[in-house]
């Protein structure tokens, strides 16, 4: 059983739309309110009818969002997503939130899919 866990909260998955290939998720779906505060959230799962994993959409610094696959690329386990890092719990790989091998034994970076920001909007290329 593979489980998502996350040292900064739940995880969630966003609400998105889907248009010529691509994941639209609204900059909205970073936000949550708890006990009337908005809290903003690091990081959304996106789930698309064409990956058996998730995608994970990571914000960035100076408004870079970077979309991850969250399948291992040593065993093919799903990833973990907190502490900044993606963990694989199966053989112990980590890697950055851009995708990164930063631990093996996976040695090949995650497939990582382009973005881009367009008003109120973050598109994500599933090509």
């Amino acid at each position: 059983m593979n489980v998502l866990l996350s040292s900064c909260g739940a995880i969630y998955y966003a609400n998105h739309t889907m248009e010529n290939n691509r994941l639209i998720v609204n900059r909205s779906e970073f936000w949550r309110i708890k006990k009337d505060k908005r809290i903003k959230r690091e990081f959304v799962l996106l789930k698309s009818l064409d990956h058996d994993f998730p995608i994970c959409l990571y914000e960035a610094p100076e408004d870079r969002f970077f979309a991850s696959f969250l399948k291992c690329t040593h065993k093919g386990c799903e990833l973990n997503v907190g502490g900044g890092i993606y963990s694989c719990p199966c053989h112990g790989s980590e890697f950055s939130m851009t995708g990164q091998v930063l631990e093996g034994p996976a040695e090949r970076d995650l497939l990582t899919f382009k973005t881009e920001v367009h008003k109120d909007a973050i598109h994500v290329f599933l090509s």
